[in-house]
């Protein structure tokens, strides 16, 4: 792992904190997350983080991507094309599910990358 790939993966980190921060400011708040007219503040600031997330691990080296595989990271670069391009027509539901389910996951998994790597370091 090159330290390109380790500072993206802290800035991924930050932003699923960002997102898990942002769910106990509007308190998990499912109903207002999927209100077409109100819950558009919540949303946005899920879904900017989410997409920031896809757009960082295109930027991670293909050698980081073959060697680390256990994190979809080609469904996390997907995810941020739906959110970039069909905004409009988003599933919020989807949303919802990849920020409340998937994203602590992805914390974790680079968590564990990071802290391996800086064993076999030493």
């Amino acid at each position: 792992m090159n330290q390109k790939d380790k500072t993206i993966l802290k800035k991924i980190m930050d932003y699923c904190v960002e997102i898990k921060n942002t769910h106990e400011y509007f308190k998990q708040d499912k109903e207002l997350f999927t209100n077409d007219k109100s819950g558009f503040i919540y949303r946005n600031s899920i879904t900017m983080p989410i997409l920031q997330i896809g757009e960082l691990s295109k930027m991670l080296s293909v050698e980081f991507l073959n060697e680390y595989t256990k994190i979809p990271w080609k469904m996390i670069m997907r995810m941020r094309d739906i959110v970039a391009h069909h905004y409009g027509n988003l599933d919020y539901e989807i949303v919802w599910n990849t920020s409340v389910s998937d994203i602590p996951g992805l914390y974790l998994g680079i968590k564990e990358i990071l802290e391996n790597y800086k064993k076999s370091v030493r």
